[in-house]
């Protein structure tokens, strides 16, 4: 029993070293301590993420909160390999050298050459003496406790609290050190705060005080919490609203407050807000517009071919290139004798960069010469622009390595005089692919098309003019495309699709547009190998006819409208607080209901037609939990419903569920529909196994994601993430009914039940790295399955039967993905 007890203490020594050792105490200097940990306790309801960026020192991040601080090794090692002395040297050797050849350069454009050459080189250099090498600028200098930052941090804590209305708060600070570590309490007690009882207006401008009365309830403060954001956001308030009112140069320093305790009791403050008179006048002076010019080029263009014509009291000069003063009129809000306008002023950039036609748009304002003229200039783009993309692309529903694509794109502006813009666009692509069949093989599916389209900056659909000016505020556009697809994937099928549509798109706001489409429609050609003819023969002999009509030729025509709300630029990264709200419905077989008849009918004999319609939502949002890491998540459901004679939904319309945008444990495309499975015995012929080799497509997907995101070191992310869902079906037909003898699920275990779908959601969690490259992230995950409803009642939790060896399963219990740009 004693030797028990000296190997226990002995292996609870070496923990204890090998932790102190992984949270840098072997840096430390003589009576050092590191700054371990730092809370923040607070009795009231100020949020204490803002109060932890008050504090002027923090402590190393640590690798999933366990205590290494791996940052600080980073930076360590980058220290040790970090020679000053040799980088001072290089320095001195660059500039003698630069400083020798521009001596002796003959020519100016030489010299400039040469100086920035040696700026570009010494820069470089001082900014590895600045801020250290690349290992360094990734990690972290240890944190050394530092009293006097202490002191620095309860000062910033209580002018913050002050600054929320906190006037009399109290802070105290309680620090312990324990095995070279300290650990930092700030014990804040806020009191109450003081609130915004009134607001008394000072106009002295009688103009500008009617101004305020109109829209008094415009202002936010009485009754709020004393903040001194909301002098700002007031401060902002005033000034967008002088500014939308023609006065032109009203500065925010004229709105000044003074904030009064004195004559109000139990915390409540008075604000005397003072709207200033310019200085040395008695009052502010209103701009009104006498005259508008929209310029082609720049003011300083002298050019002899300059045409000058005047529309809707617009005058417009152009040169080289004519628009239609018409659709321009349409995207213009500034109007001669109408008051300045900032929110119109910056409308109108807006909708004029929105074009596509001009390389940049200005709006200056000139009021010399006793008249208030404002000046619209723009530069035109190139008539013509081509350019080329080539790289590596993963397609989402793939499991294979990378493949070449390569894209190309030609666009020509202004073709018809109405600024319209033409756009081909042409792609090839080879990518590794999972087989659609039982054969769970891998395999190279090629890709090449092209797409001709005409944009027009207006609704093609029957106006009044003053309805096409209304709503010039929104973008409104016009896209009719046609293109074809070509698609061969060995050993399976080919496929060749000629589209045709048309699209009217606008946008109420910036982050909200919406599409509708009154028709899309398409002829697809399909030949089948005959292998995969086989494989559909027999799901049709299991009576699945739906599936097997979905890769037959085809005509497919539906009407659709979608809508999407981007909050903060979701997708952009960063660690913000944003989200995407997608909505999209689709109604199939419109043009045979219009029609009466099948379209292509007399030509094509053997040809599918489907009536369907089709509904989704997709909703995502990044929530920021520090300036280090956030939570996203997403919501995805959706559903489609085929009530044709044959039943059957266009293969590309349903739903699928797996892969590394989706449900990440299980292969793309192989999850489902709800508790369906076909089993198979395992290579060495024992335990029975899921057979997940065959894409499983449904009617109803219901998809939910969880993801923890944090910065791991320079440009390299982590991520622990959880999948959950499952697709269904409405019926019974797009699953084989036949069994094999090991027990397989029937064909109504995929079928949507309201008692029995809880049950039959999978889920899988795993981790993740994501290497942000500015230009773009590449990503890799492995996933493991944690429930699968495959399996049967009771046995549906797997996790807890994982072995070690299962974790490197990934043929039945773990997925590895790879992907560009973030899951979601």
């Amino acid at each position: 029993m004693g030797e028990l007890g000296l190997k226990i203490k002995i292996l609870l020594l070496f923990i204890t070293v090998s932790v102190s050792s992984c949270i840098g105490t072997k840096y430390l200097k003589k009576d050092e301590t590191i700054l371990y940990k730092q809370n923040i306790k607070s009795v009231g309801p100020i949020n204490e993420e803002s109060l932890q960026t008050q504090l002027t020192q923090t402590p190393n991040s640590r690798l999933l909160g366990l205590p290494i601080a791996h940052l600080v090794h980073v930076y360590k090692w980058g220290e040790s390999n970090l020679d000053s002395a040799k980088l001072l040297r290089k320095r001195e050797r660059i500039t003698l050298k630069y400083d020798k050849k521009i001596a002796g350069a003959k020519s100016d454009s030489r010299k400039t050459k040469l100086t920035s050459k040696k700026i570009q080189k010494t820069e470089k250099i001082e900014k590895t003496l600045r801020e250290g090498n690349q290992l360094m600028r990734w990690g972290e200098q240890l944190a050394v406790f530092d009293s006097t930052q202490l002191i620095n941090s309860t000062i910033n804590l209580r002018n913050y609290l002050f600054s929320k209305g906190y006037f009399n708060a109290k802070i105290s600070t309680n620090v312990t050190h324990r095995n070279q570590r300290t650990f930092v309490t700030y014990k804040i007690l806020e009191s109450k705060p003081y609130t915004i009882d009134s607001i008394v207006y000072k106009i002295q401008d009688k103009q500008v005080k009617s101004l305020f009365e109109a829209n008094i309830n415009q202002q936010k403060m009485v009754g709020k919490q004393y903040d001194q954001e909301l002098f700002g956001k007031e401060r902002d308030r005033v000034y967008d609203l002088m500014s939308n009112n023609g006065y032109y140069d009203f500065k925010k320093q004229y709105v000044l407050f003074e904030v009064d305790s004195t004559q109000l009791d139990d915390r409540r403050l008075l604000i005397r807000e003072n709207i200033a008179n310019p200085p040395g006048k008695s009052q502010h002076r209103t701009f009104r517009m006498d005259s508008v010019i929209f310029s082609n080029e720049t003011a300083l263009t002298n050019s002899q071919n300059r045409q000058t014509e005047e529309y809707h009291d617009i005058t417009y000069s152009f040169t080289n290139d004519k628009y239609p003063e018409r659709l321009l009129s349409w995207r213009i809000f500034l109007e001669k004798d109408s008051l300045y306008s900032k929110q119109n002023t910056l409308e109108t950039q807006k909708q004029l960069s929105y074009l596509d036609i001009f390389k940049f748009v200005n709006i200056n304002y000139d009021s010399s010469g006793g008249e208030f003229i404002a000046n619209i200039f723009t530069s035109p783009l190139k008539k013509y622009q081509t350019s080329t993309d080539m790289g590596l692309s993963v397609l989402e529903h793939a499991q294979g390595p990378p493949g070449p694509f390569f894209n190309f794109n030609a666009k020509s502006r202004n073709v018809f005089g109405g600024l319209e813009i033409i756009q081909l666009d042409g792609n090839a692509s080879i990518q590794g692919i999972k087989s659609v069949s039982e054969d769970n093989t891998n395999y190279s599916r090629f890709q090449y098309g092209g797409q001709l389209s005409v944009t027009f900056p207006q609704f093609l659909f029957p106006m009044r003019e003053s309805q096409r000016a209304a709503i010039g505020r929104y973008n409104p556009r016009t896209k009719i495309a046609t293109g074809v697809n070509f698609e061969d994937r060995k050993d399976e099928y080919t496929r060749t699709t000629f589209n045709g549509s048309m699209s009217y798109i606008w946008q109420v706001k910036e982050s909200t547009q919406f599409t509708l489409k009154p028709f899309d429609l398409s002829y697809i050609n399909s030949i089948n190998s005959d292998s995969f003819t086989d494989t559909l023969k027999a799901l049709e002999d299991s009576g699945n006819q739906s599936l097997v009509s979905s890769f037959q030729s085809s005509f497919v025509s539906f009407t659709s409208f979608s809508t999407q709300f981007n909050q903060n630029n979701y997708g952009l990264g960063g660690r913000t607080n944003s989200g995407l709200w997608q909505g999209y419905i689709e109604t199939g077989g419109n043009l045979q209901s219009i029609l009466g008849k099948k379209p292509l009918s007399n030509s094509f004999d053997s040809l599918e037609y489907y009536h369907y319609v089709k509904a989704s939502v997709d909703v995502r949002r990044t929530n920021r939990l520090s300036s280090k890491s956030s939570l996203a998540y997403r919501l995805n459901l959706g559903m489609a419903y085929a009530y044709g004679s044959n039943k059957a939904l266009p293969y590309e319309k349903y739903f699928f569920a797996g892969g590394s945008n989706s449900i990440r444990a299980w292969q793309p495309r192989r999850l489902g529909p709800g508790a369906y499975a076909v089993y198979s015995t395992s290579d060495d012929g024992g335990d029975i196994e899921v057979n997940n080799s065959r894409e499983q497509p449904g009617d109803i997907i219901m998809e939910a994601s969880v993801e923890f995101r944090r910065d791991l070191v320079g440009f390299i992310d982590y991520a622990l993430f959880i999948d959950a869902g499952n697709i269904w079906l409405w019926n019974s037909e797009t699953v084989e009914k036949e069994t094999d003898g090991y027990g397989n699920g029937t064909n109504d275990d995929g079928v949507f039940r309201l008692k029995t779908f809880p049950k039959e959601i999978a889920v899988g969690a795993g981790f993740g790295l994501r290497f942000d490259f500015s230009f773009l992230v590449l990503r890799t995950d492995i996933a493991y399955k944690m429930v699968d409803p495959a399996y049967p009642m009771g046995q549906r939790f797997i996790l807890g039967d994982y072995q070690l060896n299962d974790l490197w399963d990934f043929k039945n219990r773990a997925a590895v993905n790879i992907g560009i740009g973030y899951p979601f």
